[in-house]
């Protein structure tokens, strides 16, 4: 039996061992990227309009029909070089245009622009002088999906940095050195092998879960065998192929957490995630614009706000910034002439039934100010409404109030996956350690793997190369058998 493990454990060690160096090594270039190439990290302070700018604002409605705009997606207040704004999208997110009107005037600032806002935006936020600006409308290695806000500003800044710019809620997107961009680049090339297809193309997905399905296989067969043979591997002499059965035996429970999780997100790329592709579909008409959200905004002495629909109805979503447990949290409320009895529950489950035609009794919602158990670092966007519905209690939806993003759908699967990923493939288990302390033990587990690879593959080689000199030398000696006579 412990033969036959061992062959096994050979063969398909011998089928992957390359990609499996090429994915070990690769993920060093993650916690180099979080040590060595991290760029400041820059304070984005929430538009607060002045009493004094609303005192003498224009209504809304009135610069919108003057302006002869019938519908819009999107309207709040912001701040260029000293001047108050109405930052109006008036077409729908994929085929935006979007236009600033003078608060004081109600007349167009046709110099001013999402290009010129965002390069505004990024020499405020880092006090640098913005080189270049480009508009990105889609994902690449440098900007990769994992930052999951579509369009963005790419901004590079006098120091070399790149700043992503998210004009629509006035926050970055992503920093980013030069560094930190080329390491992302070779992280996607070698550890998940973009340069073969896209996230969800099958010629990409299938090769890598049959190298981890193989990496899986490897790791049973080894940790089987060499676990049987552990008492005569205590007594051994220290040598390769002692070295190679104690690493492996040891870290080959790594492995399979590393090939399990890599299966499960895998399997995942097989069901994507088009919900994050969806748009809020805000559409507003003047017309119906029955209220004027800066009267909404004094009355509320909030510090800006965004026009949201809920049914059929537009309501005034005021934004305040205020502090729980100490640090700032963004605090909603909504308004129509006066305060409404609507809260960002009624905001999540209208855009739920809106983008996904999903409806029903909410069991259970929150307000998840920060990145925690249930809401992980990886969707990006905050605050979100958690919310989930009395005949679907075990999916949770995620939404953003203040942009109309979906920002996570999760059911048992996903969760699951999250749990897999995070505390079997990054070692989340180890955080109270920190995070330095996490990426050191990361990177020996990902240096000792490699040695015992190699040590693996140097024990395959100096066989076969004993196998052939016996060869050899039987051909040169033939051993003659004697044959008996009667």
């Amino acid at each position: 039996m412990i033969k036959s493990l061992l062959v096994w454990h050979r063969r398909l060690a011998l089928l992957c061992v390359i990609p499996f160096i090429v994915w070990a090594l690769s993920g060093l270039l993650h916690p180099a990227m979080s040590h060595f190439a991290k760029a400041e990290r820059l304070k984005v302070p929430l538009v607060v309009v002045p009493d004094h700018v609303l005192a003498t604002a224009l209504p809304l409605k009135q610069v919108l029909t003057d302006n002869h705009i019938t519908q819009l997606s999107h309207a709040s207040i912001v701040e260029y070089i000293g001047n108050y704004y109405y930052q109006v999208i008036v077409a729908g997110i994929e085929n935006r245009r979007t236009v600033y009107y003078s608060t004081r005037t109600g007349v167009i600032n046709r110099a001013l622009n999402d290009e010129l806002y965002a390069r505004y935006l990024a020499q405020t936020w880092s006090g640098q002088l913005a080189l270049e600006v480009a508009l990105i409308n889609e994902f690449s290695p440098a900007y990769a999906e994992i930052n999951r806000m579509l369009p963005v500003y790419r901004v590079t800044l006098s120091n070399k940095n790149n700043l992503y710019v998210d004009t629509l809620s006035k926050r970055i997107a992503a920093h980013n050195t030069p560094l930190r961009e080329s390491l992302s680049f070779w992280f996607k090339q070698l550890h998940t092998f973009e340069f073969v297809g896209g996230r969800h193309d099958l010629w990409r997905i299938i090769p890598m879960l049959a190298i981890s399905l193989l990496l899986f296989g490897t790791a049973i067969f080894g940790l089987l065998s060499y676990s049987l043979l552990w008492r005569r591997l205590k007594n051994k002499r220290v040598n390769t192929p002692v070295l190679h059965r104690s690493f492996g035996v040891v870290l080959s429970v790594c492995m399979l957490g590393f090939s399990t999780s890599s299966i499960h997100i895998l399997v995942d790329k097989f069901f994507p995630e088009t919900f994050r592709a969806l748009s809020p579909g805000n559409a507003i008409f003047t017309a119906s614009l029955t209220h004027d959200p800066v009267n909404d905004l004094l009355q509320a002495q909030g510090d800006n706000f965004q026009l949201v629909v809920i049914g059929e109805q537009i309501f005034t979503q005021v934004v305040k910034q205020v502090k729980a447990q100490h640090k700032p949290v963004l605090d909603f409320s909504y308004w129509r002439g006066e305060r409404a009895d609507v809260t960002s529950v009624d905001v999540a489950t209208s855009l739920l039934s809106r983008q996904l035609n999903v409806a029903g009794a909410v069991s259970h919602w929150q307000k998840v100010d920060k990145f925690g158990p249930t809401y992980g670092f990886i969707n990006k966007r905050l605050p979100v409404i958690q919310v989930s519905y009395a005949h679907m209690p075990d999916v949770l939806y995620s939404v953003e109030p203040h942009t109309g993003f979906i920002a996570s759908i999760d059911g048992d699967w996903q969760t699951a996956r999250s749990w897999h990923f995070g505390y079997l493939h990054k070692y989340h288990f180890l955080n109270p350690l920190g995070r330095g302390t996490r990426d050191i033990i990361m990177t020996f587990i990902c240096i000792g793997l490699v040695i015992t690879a190699g040590f693996g593959v140097r024990l395959y080689i100096g066989r076969r190369y004993r196998q052939k000199q016996a060869c050899a030398r039987r051909l040169l000696h033939p051993v003659i058998t004697p044959v008996k006579s009667n």
